[in-house]
C-alpha cells in the first residue's frame, strides 16, 4: 500500500469512529444526575432519602438519581434553590417547620423568599429528645444557662427547632455555649463530658438514645405541658408526644416531648411527568422503603401522604395523589 493510500485509509477509520461515537446514546453526565438531598448521616430522613434514591432507579428504567446528604434544611433549601435558577431537577426531604419561612424568606432565609419551593408528599416524623445526664441540674429547657449543649448541625432544622423552644422559655442563643454538632457528636459529648447536654432526633425507638442509654445513666428534659399546647396551636408541623416510663433503660417517668414532621421537596420548575412518575413509583413500591426502614411502614402510607402544609403540592404530586384518593379531587 502506498503512501497516499495509507492516508485515505486512515482517514477512513477516524471518519468511520466519529460517526460510530456521534451515533451512539450520550452518557449521562454527573450533572445530569438529579439528586435526592438529605441531613447528615445518623437519622431517619437519611436512611429514607438513600432508600428513595435505590428505589427510584430499581424500577425506573431512564433513572439517574444519587442521594447527597448535606449539614441540614438550609443548605437542602440553598441548593434546591440553584437547581431552579439552573433549571434542572432534584428533590430534597427536610423538615416542614422550616419551609415556610423558606418560602417566604423570613428568619434565617435570609429575606429571599423561595416562592418556587412545591410539596410532594409526608414522609415521616420525628420526635426529638433534649438529652442530659441523669445527674445534671438540668431539669427543665430553662436550665441551661451557661451549659454546654449539643443543637444539632448548623442550618439544621434541629438547632432551628431547639432555639425556637429555648426561646418559649426565655432563653436566649447567647446565654449558653451553643455547639453545632450533629447526632454522633451529641452522643460522644455527653459520653465524655464534654456536653451537658444535646438533641437527637427519630422515630421511636430512637436508635441512638437507646444505645447511649444502655451505657450511661441520661434522661430526657420533658417539655412543658402549657408550652407544648402553645406552640402546637400556633404551628401545626410540631407536635406533642409522651415517651412512657420504662421505655428506655433509666426513664422513670411519662416524659413530655415535642416532634415536627418531615416532608418530600421539590421546586415549581420540575416537570409535572417527573414528579408524578418519581412518587407513583415511591408509592407503588412502598414495601422496598418499609423494608430499610420500619417507621416509612407506619408513616409512608395513604392516610397521611397528602397531609398538607402551608406550601402548595407540585402539580404532578397533586395529580397522583388524587389519583390514588390521598388528595380530595
Amino acid at each position: 500500500m502506498n503512501y497516499s493510500n495509507c492516508k485515505v485509509t486512515v482517514l477512513g477509520i477516524v471518519v468511520l469512529i466519529l460517526t460510530l461515537l456521534w451515533a451512539a446514546p450520550p452518557v449521562h453526565a454527573a450533572t445530569d444526575l438529579i439528586p435526592i438531598y438529605t441531613p447528615p448521616a445518623g437519622g431517619v430522613v437519611y436512611v429514607l432519602g438513600a432508600g428513595f434514591a435505590t428505589v427510584s432507579n430499581k424500577y425506573l428504567p431512564e433513572a439517574n438519581y444519587v442521594h447527597e446528604a448535606t449539614t441540614g434544611t438550609m443548605e437542602m433549601v440553598r441548593r434546591l434553590r440553584q437547581k431552579e435558577a439552573q433549571k434542572r431537577p432534584a428533590f430534597a426531604l427536610f423538615a416542614t417547620p422550616d419551609a415556610p419561612r423558606a418560602f417566604k424568606g423570613e428568619g434565617e432565609y435570609g429575606g429571599k423568599p423561595f416562592t418556587a419551593l412545591r410539596e410532594v408528599a409526608y414522609v415521616n416524623s420525628s420526635d426529638i429528645y433534649f438529652v442530659v445526664p441523669a445527674n445534671s441540674p438540668i431539669k427543665s429547657y430553662a436550665d441551661v444557662k451557661g451549659k454546654r449543649i449539643g443543637v444539632g448541625s448548623a442550618g439544621s432544622t434541629i438547632s432551628n427547632s431547639a432555639f425556637f423552644f429555648f426561646e418559649q422559655y426565655g432563653i436566649k442563643r447567647t446565654d449558653f455555649k451553643v455547639v453545632l454538632y450533629n447526632y454522633k457528636e451529641v452522643v460522644e459529648g455527653i459520653q465524655n463530658g464534654s456536653l451537658d447536654g444535646g438533641f437527637l432526633g427519630g422515630s421511636y425507638p430512637m436508635p441512638s438514645y437507646t444505645e447511649l442509654s444502655l451505657q450511661h445513666d441520661v434522661r430526657i428534659v420533658p417539655v412543658d405541658e402549657k408550652i407544648l399546647q402553645k406552640v402546637t396551636s400556633a404551628h401545626p408541623y410540631y407536635y406533642r408526644a409522651l415517651i412512657k416510663a420504662k421505655s428506655y433503660k433509666g426513664l422513670e417517668n411519662d416524659t413530655p416531648i415535642y416532634g415536627f414532621t418531615t416532608t418530600l421537596w421539590t421546586h415549581a420548575g420540575v416537570s409535572t411527568e417527573m414528579v408524578y412518575t418519581f412518587l407513583k413509583n415511591l408509592y407503588e413500591h412502598r414495601e422496598d422503603i418499609y423494608s430499610i426502614h420500619k417507621a416509612a411502614q407506619k408513616e409512608f402510607v395513604l392516610e397521611t401522604l397528602a397531609k398538607p402544609s402551608s406550601i402548595p403540592f407540585h402539580p404532578g404530586a397533586e395529580k397522583y395523589l388524587k389519583e390514588i384518593g390521598a388528595l380530595k379531587k
